[in-house]
Protein backbone atom coordinates (compact mmCIF):
# COMPACT_ATOMS: atom_id res chain seq x y z
CA UNK A 1 0.00 0.00 0.00
CA UNK A 2 1.05 3.60 -0.46
CA UNK A 3 1.52 4.17 3.27
CA UNK A 4 3.84 1.18 3.74
CA UNK A 5 6.98 2.56 5.42
CA UNK A 6 9.29 0.04 3.74
CA UNK A 7 10.82 0.86 0.33
CA UNK A 8 8.46 -0.22 -2.42
CA UNK A 9 9.28 -3.18 -4.66
CA UNK A 10 6.31 -3.20 -7.08
CA UNK A 11 5.05 -0.53 -9.46
CA UNK A 12 1.53 -0.91 -8.05
CA UNK A 13 2.80 0.39 -4.70
CA UNK A 14 4.87 3.20 -6.23
CA UNK A 15 3.01 6.45 -6.75
CA UNK A 16 3.76 8.04 -10.14
CA UNK A 17 7.49 8.15 -11.08
CA UNK A 18 6.55 6.99 -14.57
CA UNK A 19 8.99 9.41 -16.18
CA UNK A 20 11.86 8.31 -13.96
CA UNK A 21 11.15 4.62 -14.63
CA UNK A 22 11.03 5.32 -18.35
CA UNK A 23 14.37 7.15 -18.21
CA UNK A 24 15.93 4.23 -16.37
CA UNK A 25 14.70 1.71 -18.92
CA UNK A 26 15.95 3.87 -21.78
CA UNK A 27 19.42 3.83 -20.26
CA UNK A 28 19.35 0.03 -20.03
CA UNK A 29 17.98 -0.37 -23.56
CA UNK A 30 20.71 1.91 -24.92
CA UNK A 31 23.43 -0.07 -23.12
CA UNK A 32 24.52 2.95 -21.10
CA UNK A 33 27.19 2.23 -18.52
CA UNK A 34 26.49 4.79 -15.80
CA UNK A 35 23.16 5.99 -14.36
CA UNK A 36 22.76 8.35 -11.40
CA UNK A 37 19.59 8.57 -9.27
CA UNK A 38 19.76 11.84 -7.37
CA UNK A 39 17.70 13.66 -4.77
CA UNK A 40 17.44 14.43 -1.08
CA UNK A 41 16.52 11.73 1.40
CA UNK A 42 12.88 10.70 1.69
CA UNK A 43 12.12 11.30 -2.00
CA UNK A 44 11.87 7.58 -2.73
CA UNK A 45 15.16 6.81 -4.49
CA UNK A 46 15.40 3.33 -2.98
CA UNK A 47 11.80 2.54 -3.96
CA UNK A 48 12.38 3.79 -7.49
CA UNK A 49 15.57 1.75 -7.72
CA UNK A 50 13.86 -1.41 -6.48
CA UNK A 51 11.04 -1.15 -9.01
CA UNK A 52 13.33 -0.11 -11.88
CA UNK A 53 15.65 -3.06 -11.27
CA UNK A 54 12.78 -5.53 -10.98
CA UNK A 55 11.23 -4.28 -14.22
CA UNK A 56 14.49 -4.04 -16.18
CA UNK A 57 14.38 -7.70 -17.14
CA UNK A 58 18.12 -7.89 -16.47
CA UNK A 59 20.14 -9.68 -13.77
CA UNK A 60 21.22 -7.23 -11.13
CA UNK A 61 22.97 -6.74 -7.82
CA UNK A 62 21.82 -4.07 -5.37
CA UNK A 63 24.13 -3.04 -2.55
CA UNK A 64 23.22 -0.68 0.30
CA UNK A 65 26.60 1.01 0.66
CA UNK A 66 25.62 3.06 3.70
CA UNK A 67 24.74 -0.05 5.71
CA UNK A 68 28.05 -1.66 4.75
CA UNK A 69 29.98 1.42 5.81
CA UNK A 70 28.28 1.78 9.18
CA UNK A 71 28.50 -1.97 9.84
CA UNK A 72 32.18 -2.41 8.99
CA UNK A 73 33.61 1.09 9.31
CA UNK A 74 35.02 0.76 5.80
CA UNK A 75 34.21 -1.20 2.67
CA UNK A 76 36.96 -3.71 1.83
CA UNK A 77 36.95 -5.28 -1.62
CA UNK A 78 36.16 -8.70 -0.16
CA UNK A 79 32.94 -7.50 1.47
CA UNK A 80 31.82 -5.54 -1.60
CA UNK A 81 32.67 -8.42 -3.96
CA UNK A 82 30.72 -10.91 -1.84
CA UNK A 83 27.68 -8.62 -1.69
CA UNK A 84 27.75 -8.11 -5.46
CA UNK A 85 28.01 -11.84 -6.21
CA UNK A 86 25.48 -12.94 -3.59
CA UNK A 87 22.94 -10.41 -4.85
CA UNK A 88 23.55 -11.18 -8.52
CA UNK A 89 23.24 -14.93 -8.01
CA UNK A 90 20.03 -14.37 -6.04
CA UNK A 91 18.36 -12.44 -8.85
CA UNK A 92 18.98 -15.27 -11.34
CA UNK A 93 18.07 -18.07 -8.93
CA UNK A 94 14.76 -18.63 -10.72
CA UNK A 95 16.49 -19.13 -14.08
CA UNK A 96 18.38 -22.33 -13.48
CA UNK A 97 20.37 -22.63 -16.69
CA UNK A 98 21.37 -18.95 -16.58
CA UNK A 99 22.52 -19.28 -12.98
CA UNK A 100 24.51 -22.45 -13.74
CA UNK A 101 26.37 -20.68 -16.52
CA UNK A 102 27.08 -17.74 -14.23
CA UNK A 103 28.34 -20.11 -11.53
CA UNK A 104 30.62 -21.77 -14.09
CA UNK A 105 32.09 -18.42 -15.15
CA UNK A 106 32.61 -17.28 -11.58
CA UNK A 107 34.04 -20.65 -10.61
CA UNK A 108 36.81 -20.13 -13.14
CA UNK A 109 38.17 -17.29 -10.99
CA UNK A 110 40.98 -18.49 -8.78
CA UNK A 111 39.99 -18.41 -5.12
CA UNK A 112 36.22 -18.11 -5.68
CA UNK A 113 33.97 -20.87 -4.35
CA UNK A 114 30.20 -20.96 -4.73
CA UNK A 115 28.45 -22.95 -2.05
CA UNK A 116 24.68 -23.13 -2.37
CA UNK A 117 23.37 -19.58 -2.17
CA UNK A 118 26.58 -17.97 -0.92
CA UNK A 119 30.03 -17.11 -2.22
CA UNK A 120 33.31 -17.79 -0.41
CA UNK A 121 36.83 -16.61 -1.12
CA UNK A 122 39.98 -18.65 -0.50
CA UNK A 123 42.10 -15.56 -0.97
CA UNK A 124 41.68 -11.80 -1.31
CA UNK A 125 39.40 -11.31 -4.33
CA UNK A 126 40.33 -9.26 -7.36
CA UNK A 127 37.20 -7.17 -7.85
CA UNK A 128 38.31 -6.02 -11.30
CA UNK A 129 38.61 -9.63 -12.45
CA UNK A 130 35.21 -10.45 -10.98
CA UNK A 131 33.62 -7.57 -12.88
CA UNK A 132 35.37 -8.70 -16.07
CA UNK A 133 33.87 -12.18 -15.71
CA UNK A 134 30.40 -10.77 -15.00
CA UNK A 135 30.59 -8.54 -18.08
CA UNK A 136 31.77 -11.42 -20.27
CA UNK A 137 28.95 -13.64 -19.01
CA UNK A 138 26.33 -10.93 -19.60
CA UNK A 139 27.57 -10.29 -23.15
CA UNK A 140 27.50 -14.01 -23.97
CA UNK A 141 23.92 -14.19 -22.67
CA UNK A 142 22.93 -11.08 -24.67
CA UNK A 143 22.04 -9.38 -21.39
CA UNK A 144 23.31 -6.55 -19.23
CA UNK A 145 24.33 -7.03 -15.63
CA UNK A 146 23.20 -4.06 -13.54
CA UNK A 147 25.23 -3.27 -10.42
CA UNK A 148 23.45 -0.73 -8.24
CA UNK A 149 25.10 1.07 -5.32
CA UNK A 150 22.47 2.69 -3.10
CA UNK A 151 23.92 5.73 -1.24
CA UNK A 152 27.08 5.33 -3.31
CA UNK A 153 28.78 8.39 -1.84
CA UNK A 154 29.92 6.22 1.09
CA UNK A 155 32.29 4.42 -1.29
CA UNK A 156 34.53 7.48 -1.11
CA UNK A 157 35.00 6.93 2.64
CA UNK A 158 36.34 3.41 2.26
CA UNK A 159 39.96 4.28 1.54
CA UNK A 160 39.83 2.37 -1.75
CA UNK A 161 39.66 4.14 -5.12
CA UNK A 162 36.37 2.64 -6.21
CA UNK A 163 35.91 5.60 -8.55
CA UNK A 164 38.92 4.34 -10.51
CA UNK A 165 37.49 0.83 -10.62
CA UNK A 166 34.15 2.13 -11.90
CA UNK A 167 35.96 4.22 -14.51
CA UNK A 168 37.85 1.12 -15.68
CA UNK A 169 34.58 -0.83 -15.93
CA UNK A 170 32.80 1.98 -17.79
CA UNK A 171 35.61 2.10 -20.34
CA UNK A 172 36.24 -1.62 -20.76
CA UNK A 173 33.30 -3.73 -19.62
CA UNK A 174 30.35 -3.21 -22.00
CA UNK A 175 28.18 -5.85 -20.33
CA UNK A 176 27.73 -3.90 -17.08
CA UNK A 177 25.58 -0.90 -16.20
CA UNK A 178 26.40 0.83 -12.92
CA UNK A 179 23.58 2.62 -11.11
CA UNK A 180 24.53 4.95 -8.26
CA UNK A 181 22.13 6.74 -5.95
CA UNK A 182 23.08 9.62 -3.72
CA UNK A 183 21.38 12.00 -1.31
CA UNK A 184 24.17 13.94 0.40
CA UNK A 185 24.79 17.02 -1.70
CA UNK A 186 28.25 17.19 -3.17
CA UNK A 187 29.49 13.86 -1.80
CA UNK A 188 28.45 11.75 -4.77
CA UNK A 189 29.41 14.58 -7.11
CA UNK A 190 32.87 14.82 -5.51
CA UNK A 191 33.30 11.04 -5.42
CA UNK A 192 32.59 10.63 -9.13
CA UNK A 193 34.38 13.76 -10.29
CA UNK A 194 32.70 13.74 -13.71
CA UNK A 195 33.69 17.39 -14.13
CA UNK A 196 37.07 17.17 -12.40
CA UNK A 197 39.99 16.48 -14.78
CA UNK A 198 41.98 15.03 -11.89
CA UNK A 199 39.43 12.25 -11.25
CA UNK A 200 39.29 8.88 -13.07
CA UNK A 201 35.69 9.35 -14.24
CA UNK A 202 36.26 12.80 -15.72
CA UNK A 203 34.49 13.25 -19.04
CA UNK A 204 32.43 10.05 -18.87
CA UNK A 205 28.77 10.24 -19.77
CA UNK A 206 26.30 9.58 -16.98
CA UNK A 207 22.52 9.71 -17.30
CA UNK A 208 21.25 11.73 -14.36
CA UNK A 209 17.73 11.02 -13.12
CA UNK A 210 16.72 13.58 -10.50
CA UNK A 211 13.74 12.82 -8.28
CA UNK A 212 11.62 15.88 -7.57
CA UNK A 213 9.16 16.50 -4.79
CA UNK A 214 5.50 16.00 -5.65
CA UNK A 215 3.51 18.96 -6.89
CA UNK A 216 0.73 20.13 -4.60
CA UNK A 217 -2.01 18.33 -6.55
CA UNK A 218 0.06 15.13 -6.61
CA UNK A 219 0.57 15.28 -2.85
CA UNK A 220 -3.16 15.70 -2.28
CA UNK A 221 -3.96 12.80 -4.61
CA UNK A 222 -1.32 10.63 -2.97
CA UNK A 223 -2.85 11.13 0.48
CA UNK A 224 -6.40 10.64 -0.75
CA UNK A 225 -5.50 7.36 -2.45
CA UNK A 226 -3.55 6.14 0.53
CA UNK A 227 -6.34 6.93 2.97
CA UNK A 228 -8.80 5.16 0.66
CA UNK A 229 -6.60 2.05 0.80
CA UNK A 230 -6.73 1.98 4.61
CA UNK A 231 -10.42 2.78 4.74
CA UNK A 232 -10.59 6.21 6.34
CA UNK A 233 -11.55 9.63 5.02
CA UNK A 234 -9.89 12.59 6.76
CA UNK A 235 -11.24 16.05 6.09
CA UNK A 236 -9.97 18.06 3.14
CA UNK A 237 -8.65 20.63 5.61
CA UNK A 238 -6.44 17.98 7.24
CA UNK A 239 -5.11 16.76 3.90
CA UNK A 240 -4.39 20.24 2.59
CA UNK A 241 -2.81 21.23 5.89
CA UNK A 242 -0.45 18.24 5.77
CA UNK A 243 0.42 18.93 2.13
CA UNK A 244 1.22 22.55 2.91
CA UNK A 245 3.70 21.62 5.64
CA UNK A 246 5.26 18.49 4.13
CA UNK A 247 6.13 20.24 0.87
CA UNK A 248 5.82 17.32 -1.53
CA UNK A 249 8.43 15.05 0.09
CA UNK A 250 7.00 11.58 -0.39
CA UNK A 251 8.70 10.03 2.63
CA UNK A 252 7.09 12.53 4.98
CA UNK A 253 3.73 12.24 3.26
CA UNK A 254 3.94 8.47 3.66
CA UNK A 255 4.85 8.77 7.33
CA UNK A 256 1.94 11.16 7.95
CA UNK A 257 -0.42 8.79 6.15
CA UNK A 258 0.84 5.86 8.21
CA UNK A 259 0.43 7.71 11.52
CA UNK A 260 -2.96 9.17 10.62
CA UNK A 261 -4.41 6.28 8.62
CA UNK A 262 -2.80 3.10 9.98
CA UNK A 263 -2.09 4.03 13.59
CA UNK A 264 -5.27 6.13 13.69
CA UNK A 265 -3.73 9.16 15.39
CA UNK A 266 -5.51 12.47 15.17
CA UNK A 267 -4.24 14.93 12.59
CA UNK A 268 -2.58 17.08 15.24
CA UNK A 269 -0.93 14.13 16.99
CA UNK A 270 0.23 12.63 13.69
CA UNK A 271 1.86 15.90 12.65
CA UNK A 272 3.49 16.36 16.06
CA UNK A 273 4.95 12.83 16.08
CA UNK A 274 6.11 13.22 12.49
CA UNK A 275 7.96 16.44 13.23
CA UNK A 276 9.55 14.96 16.33
CA UNK A 277 10.94 12.09 14.25
CA UNK A 278 11.86 14.23 11.28
CA UNK A 279 13.69 16.93 13.18
CA UNK A 280 16.65 14.69 14.04
CA UNK A 281 16.93 13.39 10.49
CA UNK A 282 16.86 16.88 9.02
CA UNK A 283 19.47 18.14 11.50
CA UNK A 284 21.69 15.20 10.58
CA UNK A 285 21.27 15.93 6.89
CA UNK A 286 22.04 19.61 7.32
CA UNK A 287 25.12 18.65 9.35
CA UNK A 288 26.30 16.48 6.46
CA UNK A 289 25.82 19.37 4.04
CA UNK A 290 27.87 21.71 6.23
CA UNK A 291 30.67 19.16 6.59
CA UNK A 292 31.03 19.16 2.83
CA UNK A 293 31.04 22.95 2.58
CA UNK A 294 29.82 25.59 5.02
CA UNK A 295 28.88 27.72 2.03
CA UNK A 296 25.95 25.34 1.42
CA UNK A 297 24.53 26.41 4.77
CA UNK A 298 24.98 30.07 3.92
CA UNK A 299 23.16 29.59 0.60
CA UNK A 300 20.22 27.87 2.31
CA UNK A 301 20.12 30.61 4.93
CA UNK A 302 20.11 33.29 2.24
CA UNK A 303 17.15 31.70 0.47
CA UNK A 304 15.30 31.18 3.76
CA UNK A 305 15.68 34.92 4.40
CA UNK A 306 13.94 35.71 1.11
CA UNK A 307 16.85 36.15 -1.30
CA UNK A 308 15.72 34.64 -4.60
CA UNK A 309 18.18 35.97 -7.20
CA UNK A 310 21.61 34.57 -7.99
CA UNK A 311 23.27 37.91 -7.26
CA UNK A 312 21.60 38.55 -3.90
CA UNK A 313 22.23 35.00 -2.69
CA UNK A 314 25.90 35.31 -3.64
CA UNK A 315 26.12 38.69 -1.94
CA UNK A 316 24.82 37.20 1.31
CA UNK A 317 27.17 34.21 1.09
CA UNK A 318 30.19 36.47 0.56
CA UNK A 319 29.09 38.72 3.44
CA UNK A 320 29.05 35.68 5.74
CA UNK A 321 31.81 33.49 4.32
CA UNK A 322 34.15 35.69 2.29
CA UNK A 323 34.66 36.03 -1.43
CA UNK A 324 33.86 33.11 -3.74
CA UNK A 325 34.34 33.17 -7.51
CA UNK A 326 31.31 32.98 -9.78
CA UNK A 327 32.07 29.49 -11.13
CA UNK A 328 32.46 27.98 -7.68
CA UNK A 329 29.33 29.66 -6.38
CA UNK A 330 27.28 28.50 -9.37
CA UNK A 331 28.50 24.95 -8.82
CA UNK A 332 27.44 25.02 -5.16
CA UNK A 333 24.05 26.50 -6.02
CA UNK A 334 23.46 24.02 -8.84
CA UNK A 335 24.36 21.13 -6.55
CA UNK A 336 21.65 22.20 -4.10
CA UNK A 337 19.17 22.33 -6.96
CA UNK A 338 20.31 19.04 -8.49
CA UNK A 339 19.95 17.18 -5.20
CA UNK A 340 16.56 18.72 -4.46
CA UNK A 341 17.33 21.09 -1.58
CA UNK A 342 16.39 24.13 -3.64
CA UNK A 343 14.03 24.53 -6.55
CA UNK A 344 14.26 27.01 -9.39
CA UNK A 345 11.01 28.81 -10.04
CA UNK A 346 9.84 31.81 -12.01
CA UNK A 347 11.72 35.03 -11.27
CA UNK A 348 8.76 36.62 -9.52
CA UNK A 349 8.13 33.56 -7.35
CA UNK A 350 10.14 33.01 -4.15
CA UNK A 351 12.57 30.09 -4.27
CA UNK A 352 11.80 27.32 -1.83
CA UNK A 353 13.89 25.17 0.44
CA UNK A 354 12.66 21.62 0.12
CA UNK A 355 12.62 20.55 3.75
CA UNK A 356 9.82 20.40 6.28
CA UNK A 357 8.05 23.55 7.32
CA UNK A 358 6.81 23.35 10.88
CA UNK A 359 5.28 26.78 10.88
Amino acid sequence: MLFDLQPKTKRADLYDRENELSEFQKAVNLDENLVLLLGIRRLGKSSLLNVALAESGMPYAKIDVRSLYFTHGSIPQEILARKILDSLLSTVSGRKSLRLRLEKVLGSIRGVRISGLSVEFDRKPDLAEILEKISSWAENENLRAIIAFDEAQYLRLSGIRYDGLIAYAVDNLPGITFVLTGSEVGMLHDFLGLENPKKPLFGRYARGIVLQRFRREESVDFLRRGFEEVGIKPSEEEIKGAVEKLDGIVGWLTMYGYLRGVRKLSHANAMEELFNMAEKLIREELSSILQNSKRYGAILKAVAMGNVRWSTIKEYVEFKMGQVNDAKFSLLLNNLVKYGYLKKEATNTPSRILLLRKS
